[in-house]
């Protein structure tokens, strides 16, 4: 049995210094409407430690990945800090498998963070990610490009992945389970470890209705 993979959500918005010459107060991030402060170190070294390195490809990103990972950085214990992570949404545990697969899907959204540098001539079914003017950090199959670079567009990520199979059954693209908006969600979300640990996309909430009100900050 595969272990879920495991994914930090929220956008990092770097370290916070309250005045000139002051110590780091906390680092930053961000979620949906929220802005997230963590001023323990070793909270926020699991967080980053949670990123799926992008010399890692092959390998799994699940729990035990990512407490080895922490431990290498000098995290102490970095086992409650998961376990607390995931009952607060800063981790996020999910099975490729699952039947509820779609509901994970309508409560997050993807931000994708860099640009697409398209593909090449010796390589025209990967696309590079990363910014203009450097090599790519990143080459996807084009599936998981296409979602990665459109996913912003849909309140969240099921949604995206329902708009992009309806285009392709509508252009009767040859590989049919492609037409699957389930499909294309699982194929994308085996890559989207390394879209986050290479910070070329970001795992957010779902887009919610302008009429809600506004968040806080809340610190960990």
């Amino acid at each position: 049995m595969v272990e879920p993979l495991i994914l930090p959500v929220g956008r990092y918005t770097g370290e916070f210094f309250p005045s000139v010459g002051a110590p780091m107060k906390y680092n930053a991030l961000s979620i949906g409407r929220f802005s997230i402060t963590m001023p323990d170190p070793q909270a926020f070294g699991v967080w980053a430690a949670a990123h799926c390195p992008v010399d890692r490809p092959g390998e799994t990103w699940n729990r035990a990945a990512v407490i080895e990972a922490a431990e290498q950085i000098g995290v102490v214990d970095p086992s409650r800090f998961v376990t607390e992570f995931l009952e607060e949404g800063l981790l996020l545990e999910i099975d490729l498998d699952a039947p509820d697969l779609e509901d994970f899907a309508r409560a997050y959204r993807v931000l994708p963070l860099m640009v697409s540098l398209g593909n090449t001539p010796d390589d025209p079914l990967h696309y590079g990610i990363g910014i203009f003017g450097a090599a790519p950090v990143l080459r996807l199959p084009a599936l998981a490009h296409d979602v990665w670079q459109w996913s912003s567009t849909g309140a969240n990520l099921w949604e995206v992945c329902t708009a992009f199979a309806d285009a392709g059954a509508r252009a009767e693209v040859a590989d049919a389970r492609e037409h699957n908006p389930r499909y294309v969600l699982r194929e994308f979300l085996t890559t989207l470890p390394l879209l986050v640990g290479a910070f070329a996309a970001c795992l957010d909430e779902a887009r919610r209705d302008p009429a809600q009100p506004t968040g806080g900050s809340i610190p960990v």
